[in-house]
């Protein structure tokens, strides 16, 4: 197998993974922004290869080491960096390249928190209400609707950064003025516990779930 490890040294705990792949017999294939006698002594040693790029934002660089790599070690069949930053990125080479995994047209359905509202009302789900803002007429109206305070994040965003919680005009008007230039997604503001679940799935279909609980 040909695993392409986009960024496997940053977050710096995820070098056990590259460590296992390679244990189990793959060819891990890194590409990376840092130089190479940089990364650590455990995942400079278990990577078959690594491609270091200047800018890992440059795709033109990231196609070029997708290239190289399928040159030099034939058809790429994963190609993952367990980070949701780059899951656009990921999408687009799989893509390029017809590897396994989530395309580009599939991608926005994990990435846009509008659209993610959408497959839970398919599901019978309930969600809080909201809606993608564009002006200040638009937001008014929502507010008018669900009411203070309101929670605007970006549609596509990472965690909670770039969220804001909105309580009155003034702040409104102060968030239109200054937000970042992207589409922000409003949602009524709910109070209770926030409670998630993790799931993965293994080779033969068994299940493992994990949950925690927080304020």
């Amino acid at each position: 197998m040909n695993y392409v490890y986009l960024s496997p040294h940053f977050p710096t705990n995820y070098y056990p993974f590259v460590i296992k792949l390679r244990e189990a017999g793959a060819n891990v294939l890194g590409i990376g922004d840092t130089p190479f006698d940089q990364l650590s002594d455990p995942l400079r040693h278990h990577l078959t290869e690594y491609y270091r790029v200047s800018d890992m934002h440059h795709y033109d660089e990231m196609l070029r080491a997708a290239g190289y790599f399928t040159h030099h070690y034939g058809k790429i069949d994963r190609f993952e960096s367990h980070d949701e930053y780059w899951l656009e990125t990921e999408a687009r080479i799989r893509t390029d390249f017809n590897i396994t995994g989530p395309k580009t047209a599939e991608i926005a359905w994990v990435k846009q928190k509008s659209l993610m509202k959408k497959i839970y009302q398919q599901a019978g789900i309930p969600v809080a209400r909201g809606k993608i803002i564009r002006d200040l007429e638009e937001a008014q109206h929502f507010i008018a609707e669900v009411g203070t305070p309101v929670v605007a994040k970006p549609d596509k965003g990472v965690g909670a950064a770039a969220t804001y919680k909105i309580h009155n005009e003034n702040e409104l008007q102060y968030f239109l003025a200054s937000k970042p230039p992207a589409d922000y997604l409003f949602e009524e503001f709910i109070q209770g516990q926030v409670v998630s679940f993790d799931g993965l799935a293994e080779q033969d279909h068994r299940f493992r779930r994990s949950g925690s609980l927080g304020g």
